[in-house]
């Protein structure tokens, strides 16, 4: 909490704001995790309904759509092996975030 990251505004300006909040949710024995791999060498793995930007949940994604102005190459299912998966609310009005390049909606409260 308080570590400044990249957000959007409601006008898709880009800034800076401070953390808010960081979430963790245990995961259960035999969670998957979506892996993606973008054209442009971009890669992210999280849970099948955390969202994009966009509001489309991970597990809905498939091959060829383009995401986050890229398109994508491969969604594959793997198995989490870790006790939880954990999510963060930057401040500003949009609860949006990079998540290794890929824009990313928050799943946690405001």
């Amino acid at each position: 909490v308080g570590m400044i990251v990249w957000t959007l505004d409601s006008t898709g300006a880009r800034l800076t704001a401070p953390l808010l909040a960081v979430g963790s949710t245990p995961a259960p024995p035999g969670h998957e995790v979506i892996i993606l791999r973008l054209a442009d060498g971009r890669e992210l793995a999280a849970s099948p309904a955390h969202t994009v930007a966009d509001g489309r949940a991970l597990g809905n994604l498939a091959l060829g759509e383009v995401l986050d102005g890229s398109t994508l190459l491969s969604v594959n299912r793997e198995l989490y092996e870790g006790a939880a998966t954990y999510d963060i609310l930057p401040g500003g009005s949009t609860g949006l975030y990079w998540a290794n390049g890929i824009l990313m909606k928050s799943t946690l409260a405001r």
